[in-house]
């Protein structure tokens, strides 16, 4: 009956597992909050009924991994997602990233012209009261909005709320999960036999 705290290098990753904890220790009904250990193996990971991350960048692979366990994840919902998952982003274009990696060509063929730029709310200096819509827009092509059937909360009670959901109704979550996981796979697997058969015929 153990949810799991994904491992988090963000700076507001203790503070978040300390608010958790403590407002769990004070609900009658909260699940038991565990924190992840180093070390810990895939096995162990979907023995949880439920696993709580907190997205660091627009894609994370930690996310693909739980997905593909059709484990139950709780992530954070608009508009608290936009703490987490912009403000380290620089492997993907982010703030922290090289001016290389942030700039357009503007020569490039069949260019799309979005109506928002996915740098001008990524500057060094963090503005939070500004470009709600530039953040809005290029969340919905992140992996966290992308992907079906995750639990989102809004904030930390409502996160225990959820974390506490019955076993059938995470069950079902799950079934759901490992379907989706399925059809993806079998649309991934048929995109990729027929591009080696067409490389193959071109070599």
């Amino acid at each position: 009956n153990e949810v799991l705290i994904f491992r988090s290098h963000l700076p507001s990753g203790p503070s978040f597992r300390r608010l958790v904890k403590l407002m769990a220790a004070d609900l009658n009904q909260a699940p038991a909050i565990v924190d992840m250990k180093a070390g810990i193996s895939f096995a162990d990971i979907a023995s949880y009924r439920a696993v709580i991350i907190l997205p660091h960048v627009p894609y994370a692979q930690r996310l693909s991994d739980v997905f593909a366990m059709a484990l139950p994840s709780l992530v954070p919902a608009e508009p608290l997602i936009h703490k987490f998952v912009w403000p380290y982003a620089g492997p993907f274009c982010g703030r922290s990233d090289s001016a290389f990696s942030r700039s357009i060509d503007q020569l490039a063929e069949n260019r799309s012209q979005p109506p928002y730029s996915p740098f001008d709310f990524q500057t060094e200096d963090l503005h939070p009261e500004s470009f709600h819509n530039d953040r809005r827009y290029w969340l919905q092509y992140s992996e966290w909005e992308l992907r079906p059937h995750l639990i989102r909360f809004r904030s930390v009670p409502h996160l225990l709320v959820l974390a506490a959901t019955g076993d059938d109704e995470l069950q079902e979550v799950s079934r759901r999960m490992r379907q989706h996981h399925h059809e993806v796979s079998l649309e991934a697997m048929e995109y990729w036999s027929r591009a080696a058969l067409i490389a193959a015929s071109l070599a």
